[in-house]
């Protein structure tokens, strides 16, 4: 359904008081049929790209003429723009339907194609991936942003059931191991854990990723579209009992299923939480 309002009612009564007498005299200005507009008018929408124009012909706020019931999508961002997507693929130069995938949430858009769609929708980077999280049906929430939220977020999602996180004094010993030297303390970590610190080198950044199971680009700035694919293989994640992702594999298979980015995400996630619940599981580990 889609996410503005179409009336033909109120259609009509915009065009009379724009002054357009005929529905003949609206089919000019707006370049077509009569017989287009009959039918708009009579209940059945156009595309929803045309409504902006059709706003804008009658002078009239689109948000008035065709209210928007909730947040936009990136089909909803498209069509506010009145561009088509055989449109937008051609402004922004590329030919194998990445438009379409990314408003069926079948493949997300690259960190490129983002800032041009941005550019092409006239909203902001920010705007564009909330959308792009609404095409994918996650969730409108903030993702984390600071370098502990993304470390509180990692450690309250990926732990479940049972399993306990790793502790301050764990992760800095994973770190050590991954940087090959001594980097930081369990003092160090509890310090960015809390915020106290906000700031960390690139080699305890990568070792954060390595210990918590996690692409490096996760602890980076301004990487939002790769924290906002994690976060949601991690919501993915949590709707299956018993770390049992067979089903999730077999959806991903399938045209209608999970977009590969997503289930590599997912398998990794995977993949880190029965590793760390046998280390817990491991005496020597005690």
């Amino acid at each position: 359904m889609p996410a503005r309002h179409f009336d033909g009612k109120r259609l009509r009564s915009a065009r009379l008081e724009a002054g357009y007498r005929s529905q003949a005299d609206f089919a000019r200005e707006v370049e077509v049929s009569r017989t287009a507009v009959a039918t708009w008018e009579n209940g059945r929408g156009p595309d929803p790209e045309r409504l902006p124009a059709l706003a804008h012909a009658l002078h009239t706020d689109i948000n008035l003429l065709f209210p928007r019931h909730g947040a936009p999508d990136l089909a909803d961002l498209r069509c506010d723009a009145g561009l088509a997507q055989y449109e937008v693929e051609r402004k922004a130069g590329t030919t194998d339907h990445d438009i379409g995938r990314a408003e069926r949430g079948s493949r997300r858009l690259t960190p490129a194609l983002r800032k041009t769609l941005a550019a092409l929708y006239d909203v902001t980077e920010d705007a564009l991936l909330a959308a792009e999280r609404r095409s994918f049906g996650g969730e409108d929430t903030p993702l984390p942003v600071t370098l502990a939220e993304k470390i509180e977020y990692l450690l309250e999602h990926t732990y479940p059931g049972d399993q306990q996180p790793p502790s301050d004094e764990d992760i800095a010993r994973g770190i050590n191991a991954a940087a090959g030297a001594e980097v930081v303390s369990a003092r160090g970590v509890r310090d960015l854990r809390e915020g106290t610190v906000t700031d960390a080198p690139p080699v305890v950044r990568d070792g954060l990723a390595a210990v918590l199971g996690v692409s490096a680009f996760f602890f980076q700035p301004d990487e939002d579209a790769i924290v906002a694919t994690i976060v949601e293989g991690l919501r993915t994640l949590h709707q299956v009992r018993n770390g049992d992702i067979s089903n999730i594999k077999a959806r991903g298979l399938g045209p209608e299923g999970l977009p590969v980015e997503l289930l590599a995400v997912v398998n990794d996630l995977a993949s880190n939480l029965q590793k760390w619940g046998r280390t817990q599981d491991d005496p020597a580990h005690q």
